[in-house]
């Protein structure tokens, strides 16, 4: 039953296919130039040299920014970036042991002045007797 249904599809088809190819096809009629809609605006040689000196003062422009950006650039190799790294780690140790020594000196010193407040007390306390 597909086959046949099928087949009447493909007939249907073909015969279509032969109408169209047996009638002939109306002649295209040939195209006259057409004028153009919008009025042609008047070039101005003025324009042209404008651009010129737009052009020259745009690469101008770019080789000054070319130029600043070298001199703003400093370029270093891996190895030297390498020496860099390492100076800036010893820096940043040294910067260490010297705020941890800071930090011990401070702590003495308090103890010190402490101690010294106390003392002086004490030989104030002793000299002057025992009721001021």
């Amino acid at each position: 039953m597909k086959k046949d249904t099928m087949e009447n599809k493909i007939d249907a088809l073909t015969r279509v296919i032969e109408k169209l190819v047996n009638n002939p096809i109306a002649p295209i009629a040939p195209v006259a130039p057409v004028a153009p809609v919008l009025p042609l605006i008047p070039i101005n040689a003025g324009d042209h040299d404008l651009l010129t000196k737009l052009d020259a003062k745009v690469d101008q422009i770019q080789s000054d920014v070319t130029e600043l950006k070298k001199q703003g650039s400093i370029y270093v190799t891996q190895s030297e970036h390498a020496e860099l790294i390492k100076k800036v780690e010893k820096n940043e140790k040294n910067i260490n042991e010297l705020q941890t020594t800071k930090n011990t000196q401070t702590v003495l010193l308090t103890i010190g002045c402490a101690l010294l407040t106390l003392l002086s007390s004490l030989v104030i306390y002793h000299l002057l007797g025992k009721g001021v």
